[in-house]
């Protein structure tokens, strides 16, 4: 009975090494996925343009259950190992999470800065489409002889460019025809342009907002499982605080391992 005894639980534990093998192994599976997919949204490199940062912040928040999925698989694979203390991967995994958590936490003002520099960037790009109009307007209330009217006319969007320089009617009738139909359009566009510019900042800082709750809850992920050495607390443990004084036991088995260490 003994002997089938001993049978069964080396069995078992060839069962548990075997599929802690396996789980490993999936795990760094998903971990290569990650980085391929995050060196892919990383090239070509532009360091200082802020489209590129978004681009990559978006691709390092958007994989992240797949490092997280790879962490647990690794800690259940060191779980099923049944060596009694932690296996080296699990030690280096740990550490590495450390760092996910600290590079995770610094994603937010970066990313941050890079959504606002964006938000500029379209800002700007929506006032440009109504400067033309503008300054054709601003040029006609200036002009003060047919030439000057000429050239304000031709820089009215969609006006043919060969317009001759006689009027049939009197300049300062001209130039207030042209005010009054070129002003209303202008005040209009400038309404819809507030209307876009206000939606712009509103869903860019909601979706700020959104993706920086992501970056610190995935940085508060790698935390929980993140710490420098063997039966630590974790990083998390210690920003929350210990979660009590172990027992003389646990304290005699720490001092232990690390004696042995």
């Amino acid at each position: 009975m003994t002997r089938s005894g001993d049978q069964d639980r080396t069995r078992g534990n060839r069962s548990s090494q075997d599929l802690g093998e396996a789980l490993k192994w999936i795990g760094f599976a998903l971990l290569g996925t990650y980085v391929v997919t995050v060196v892919a949204a990383a090239l070509p490199v532009k360091l200082l343009d802020p489209a590129w940062i978004n681009r990559v912040c978006g691709s390092l928040r958007g994989g992240v259950s797949f490092p997280l999925e790879a962490v647990a698989l690794f800690l259940i694979g060191g779980f099923l190992d049944c060596s009694g203390k932690e296996p080296p991967l699990i030690t280096r995994v740990r550490r590495l999470a450390s760092w996910a958590a600290l590079g995770f936490l610094l994603l937010i003002p970066l990313q941050s800065w890079a959504g606002l520099k964006l938000i500029d960037t379209a800002i700007e790009a929506q006032k440009a489409r109504l400067a033309p109009a503008d300054n054709a307007l601003r040029a006609v209330y200036a002009a003060t002889n047919a030439d000057q009217l000429v050239e304000a006319i031709r820089r009215i969007p969609g006006a043919p460019p060969n317009i001759s320089g006689r009027f049939d009617e009197p300049l300062p009738k001209v130039r207030e025809r042209l005010i009054s139909e070129i002003g209303p359009q202008v005040r209009q566009q400038k309404e819809q342009l507030k209307a876009v510019i206000g939606t712009i900042r509103r869903d860019s800082l909601i979706a700020l907002v959104k993706d920086g709750v992501v970056a610190l809850l995935s940085a508060l992920a790698f935390a929980a499982v993140g710490r420098s050495k063997p039966y630590r607390f974790t990083l998390l443990q210690k920003l929350l605080g210990p979660p009590g004084p172990p027992s003389s036991a646990s304290e005699e088995l720490e001092r232990l391992v690390e004696d042995y260490q």
